[in-house]
C-alpha cells in the first residue's frame, strides 16, 4: 500500500512539472493572465521604426512610413488584421514623409505640407498641393465634429470638411507653441496634453536641453476655448507620447523623459483628464519606448514598433474584458 503510493505521489509530480513546463494542460501554452499587454510579434514583416503614422480603415491596421537611426526616413505603407502579418502595399509612398493619418469620409487621409487621399490605400490622389499652415513637425491631425483638425504643433488650430479649404480656428492659445505633445478627440473634446515647448528650462533638462517638458492637460470644446484641467497630472513631463481612446477612457502610452534623458514605459488611463490611473499589467509588457504606433483595434489597444533605442518592430495587444474597470 505504501509503495502504491509513493508512486501515485511520484506521478502526481511529474505530472505537474510538465504542465509548468509546458505552461499549461496538455502541452497548450499558457493563458496570458487577464489584463495583461501581450506580444503578438517581436518582428513584424516591417522594418523597425518610429514615428510611424497609423490609421485603422477599410477593417484594418494600417502602419506609414517611420524613422530608422542616422535620420533615415522609409517610405512604405502595410496593413494587418491580426498584428501578426503585415502586407505591403508600397514601397515608395507618394504623400510626404511622415505624414498624419486619419480615416475620414469613406477615405484614408495622409496630411502634411500637402493633402492626399486614397479609397483603398493602393491609388492615392493629390487634393491639395499646399498646406495654409505649412509642414508642421510632430503635430497630430483627428477626427472631431465632422471634420479633420490639425494641432498639437504649433500654438494654433486648423480644420477642414473637405482637405482642400483650411480654417484657423484658434491661434495664440493658451498652451503656447506646443510640440511633440499626445491630442485626441474624447468625450466631446478635443485634448491636447503635456509635450514640450522650444526654450530651455531651469534647472536645463538633461535631454534636448533646449526643451521644456510639460505634464499639463488641456482641453476645448469648440477648438477655440481651451481650459487647463490639470497642471501636473501623477505621471511625469514627457514629449513623444501617445494618446488613445479604448474602453471608454483616455489612455497615454510611453514617451521620452527630457528631464533625465531616457524613455518611459508607462501607461496611464483618465475619464475626465484630472484624475489619472496608472495601468499595472498582470504579465510582462513592452519595453519602455517613445514614438510608437497606437492602434484601438478589435476590441483591443494595440502598441507597435518605436524608439527603445534602438527602434522596434514588434506588436503588443491588450484586450480588457467588456465592463472593466480597474
Amino acid at each position: 500500500m505504501k509503495e502504491a503510493m509513493w508512486m501515485m505521489a511520484v506521478a502526481l509530480l511529474l505530472s505537474s512539472l510538465v504542465v509548468a513546463q509546458d505552461g499549461g494542460e496538455n502541452g497548450k501554452p499558457a493563458e496570458p493572465p487577464p489584463s495583461s499587454w501581450v506580444c503578438v510579434t517581436e518582428e513584424a514583416a516591417f522594418s523597425p521604426r518610429d514615428t510611424a503614422e497609423d490609421c485603422v480603415f477599410d477593417g484594418k491596421m494600417w502602419i506609414s512610413n517611420g524613422y530608422y537611426h542616422g535620420n533615415v526616413l522609409t517610405r512604405d505603407l502595410w496593413w494587418s488584421t491580426d498584428g501578426a502579418t503585415w502586407t505591403r502595399v508600397s514601397e515608395a509612398t507618394p504623400y510626404p514623409g511622415y505624414s498624419e493619418m486619419v480615416a475620414y469620409d469613406g477615405k484614408m487621409w495622409a496630411i502634411k505640407g500637402s493633402v492626399w487621399n486614397s479609397p483603398d490605400g493602393l491609388n492615392w490622389t493629390q487634393v491639395l498641393e499646399k498646406t495654409p499652415f505649412g509642414t508642421r513637425g510632430y503635430g497630430e491631425v483627428v477626427v472631431f465634429q465632422d471634420k479633420m483638425w490639425q494641432l498639437g504643433c504649433g500654438d494654433d488650430v486648423w480644420n477642414t470638411s473637405d482637405g482642400v479649404t483650411w480654417t484657423r480656428v484658434a491661434d495664440d492659445l493658451p498652451y503656447g507653441p506646443r510640440g511633440a505633445c499626445a491630442v485626441t478627440a474624447y468625450k466631446d473634446k478635443l485634448w491636447v496634453i503635456g509635450g514640450r515647448i522650444s526654450k530651455p528650462n531651469d534647472p536645463p533638462e538633461k535631454g534636448g536641453k533646449k526643451a521644456t517638458t510639460y505634464n499639463d492637460v488641456w482641453c476645448s470644446a469648440d477648438g477655440v476655448n481651451w481650459e487647463r484641467v490639470l497642471e501636473h497630472a501623477p505621471w511625469g513631463p514627457r514629449m513623444w507620447f501617445i494618446a488613445a481612446v479604448y474602453a471608454g477612457k483616455m489612455w497615454i502610452i510611453g514617451g521620452y523623459d527630457n528631464v533625465n534623458r531616457k524613455n518611459f514605459g508607462d501607461v496611464w488611463y483618465t475619464e475626465d483628464g484630472t484624475t489619472w490611473h496608472e495601468f499595472e499589467s498582470e504579465a510582462t509588457g513592452f519595453s519602455t519606448r517613445h514614438e510608437a504606433t497606437v492602434y484601438v483595434y478589435g476590441n483591443s489597444l494595440w502598441v507597435v514598433a518605436g524608439n527603445h533605442w534602438p527602434v522596434q518592430n514588434d506588436a503588443w495587444r491588450l484586450t480588457l474584458p467588456d465592463g472593466w474597470d480597474e
